[in-house]
């Protein structure tokens, strides 16, 4: 389970790949976030240390540089709860879970293009409930079984974790195949610089 400070940030980071990177208040970030305003301003305390969130003079902040913020998000990721089991076991919770959440590699897949061209599958990461029982899952080494709040699954309303969710848990996860999806991913976000975006021709 994450920390409620790390759920802030990644809201944050989520929002910045899809292009909003400024905020009128805390508050409206700790909304979103579902969670308290006070932990909205600790858990921007970091990002805003080290220049990576701008406080307006006039009130609000910006995110200037979202690589960063994400960079403290994976950083902090672990996969130490999760259940591990086989892949044909935890497809088969699926069908009896109200709401799941695919993440891991074949996630980044969906944020790719949706077609695998970079490497072969990591184990592969299935969020679901917190209230499901996962102790009679079978013990594996090819899927990995978490457990995840109403609030996480309700914002992947695609099936999929989110980016910052996705990045984050691939840099968590161990093997070649995660690295690999994971790297994919950031030259897809971060390969060109915003300062050579924002002098591009056209821009």
């Amino acid at each position: 389970m994450m920390l409620d400070t790390d759920v802030v940030l990644r809201t944050l980071v989520d929002a910045a790949l899809a292009g909003r990177r400024s905020w009128a208040n805390v508050g409206d970030l700790a909304w979103e976030a579902r969670a308290g305003e006070k932990l909205a301003y600790k858990a921007l305390s970091r990002p805003a240390s080290i220049g990576a969130v701008t406080k307006h003079p006039g009130g609000g902040f910006s995110v200037t540089d979202p690589e960063r913020v994400l960079m403290l998000l994976a950083a902090r990721r672990s996969l130490s709860s999760a259940r591990r089991t086989t892949l044909e076991s935890a497809q088969a919770i699926l069908p009896r879970v109200p709401e799941y959440a695919i993440g891991g590699t074949r996630a980044a897949v969906q944020y790719l293009g949706g077609r695998n061209v970079i490497a072969d599958h990591a184990p592969a990461l299935v969020y679901v409930p917190e209230a499901i029982a996962l102790d009679d899952l079978p013990p594996g080494e090819t899927a990995l079984v978490l457990a995840a709040d109403e609030r996480a699954l309700r914002a992947w309303e695609t099936g999929f974790t989110s980016r910052a969710q996705t990045y984050a848990d691939l840099f968590a996860q161990p093997g070649w195949q995660a690295s690999e999806f994971r790297r994919a991913l950031w030259r897809q976000w971060f390969d060109v610089d915003d300062w050579a975006r924002a002098e591009a021709p056209g821009d």
